[in-house]
């Protein structure tokens, strides 16, 4: 196991879901996926994620170095893991480990969930200037024991 895996584990064995909400979170869960399709519920989660970011708007900065900088203030605060992000020249990618959506709302939202993380990051790049055209979207599955979840900020061509 490498040292951001077993950094990762650390993490997660010390921020577990709060009692009082963790069966709440869990049903709320259930009840979304038994009432909604998955789209339906990812959509709402990204509105959530958007909403999130306007209460929590992030300081401005010069560089990619200091929008990491930001968002890790926040999401500390927020208890939500950590990102890093890389430029790709082409376009920037987002790599966010820790999340506490498998917590919360089980294995099965996995599917939906990381809407709120595509929500947060896509208001608070549009709270700093992203350009209109291009596009924040999740990359594939969560990976590794730390749930690491991509997000690239693109022009829409780059999806294709």
């Amino acid at each position: 196991m490498s040292d951001l895996e077993q950094g990762s584990l650390a993490y997660f064995l010390s921020k577990p879901v709060s009692p009082q909400w963790a069966d709440f979170l869990r049903v709320l869960g259930e009840e979304l996926s038994e009432q909604m399709s998955p789209e339906e519920i990812r959509a709402f989660f990204l509105l959530l994620g958007q909403r999130i970011a306007r209460r929590n708007p992030l300081t401005a900065g010069e560089t990619l170095q200091d929008l990491e900088q930001a968002v890790n203030d926040q999401l500390r605060n927020m208890g939500w893991g950590w990102m890093r992000v890389r430029d790709l020249n082409t376009s920037l990618e987002f790599l966010h480990s820790c999340a506490p959506l498998r917590q919360a709302f089980g294995d099965a939202a996995m599917e939906w969930a990381p809407g709120l993380l595509e929500g947060l990051y896509s208001e608070w790049l549009k709270q700093l200037g992203a350009e209109e055209a291009l596009v924040l979207q999740q990359l594939g599955k969560p990976e590794g024991v730390q749930d690491t979840l991509r997000f690239r900020l693109a022009h829409p061509s780059q999806f294709l």
